[in-house]
């Protein structure tokens, strides 16, 4: 064991001897994703006279910037932006949902030649979230307010040739609606659990 970790120190420090560029890189990345989610939509309506719709995955465009800095070990750093949404219909009544999270974004790749690979996380700093049932054109629920909570755990991966970036991303988003409220009265405040598995597949350019 002693070793191993003599040996790691040896590698690291060898790697922090060679010659680095002087400047950081910095990654502008586009990407669509899609969130699932196990949210109950029944007790968001219970006006409804329909049966309310299962939840569907919300989907929508999203934009990263990142920054790598040459320093071995440190992780990459930056900030995200999601605009995502769903609209799900069903015997009369249609539920449309809509968010927008920007979040600061920590990665580090433990492969990173013309591929990369490595774990990434995401902490939301700002939210803004919306959901509207409506019945035959009459409007049920509205909610809205609240406090917003999120952060997420997954894997990235991808190609990077000549500045080019084309990758994807697996993993689990917890994201909380707490007290959100029903701007029509007709539905008390509501917990909404947003959370579940996200997908991304992203392209953008290394400057």
């Amino acid at each position: 064991m002693k070793k191993i970790f003599a040996l790691i120190a040896i590698v690291t420090s060898t790697v922090a001897g060679l010659p680095q560029e002087a400047k950081a890189l910095v990654d502008l990345r586009l990407n669509y994703g899609l969130l699932g989610s196990n949210t109950d939509l029944g007790p968001l309506c219970p006006t409804c006279g329909g049966s309310v719709p299962s939840i569907v995955p919300t989907y929508g465009l999203g934009a990263d910037v990142v920054v790598s800095l040459p320093i071995p070990l440190v992780p990459n750093f930056g900030l995200r932006y999601e605009d995502m949404g769903l609209t799900a219909s069903g015997s009369g009544v249609d539920i449309k949902e809509k968010y927008t999270r920007t979040s600061l974004l920590l990665s580090y790749h433990i492969i990173d030649t013309l591929i990369y690979l490595g774990p990434i996380v995401t902490y939301g700093l700002s939210h803004s979230v919306s959901l509207k049932a409506t019945e035959n054109g009459t409007v049920k629920s509205d909610f809205g307010g609240g406090t917003q909570t999120s952060y997420s755990i997954g894997l990235e991966g991808g190609t990077h040739l000549a500045g080019v970036i084309v990758g994807g991303e697996i993993g689990y988003m917890d994201f909380r609606w707490k007290n959100a409220v029903d701007s029509t009265g007709n539905v008390s405040t509501q917990d909404i659990n947003m959370s579940g598995t996200y997908l991304k597949i992203a392209v953008g350019y290394s400057f």
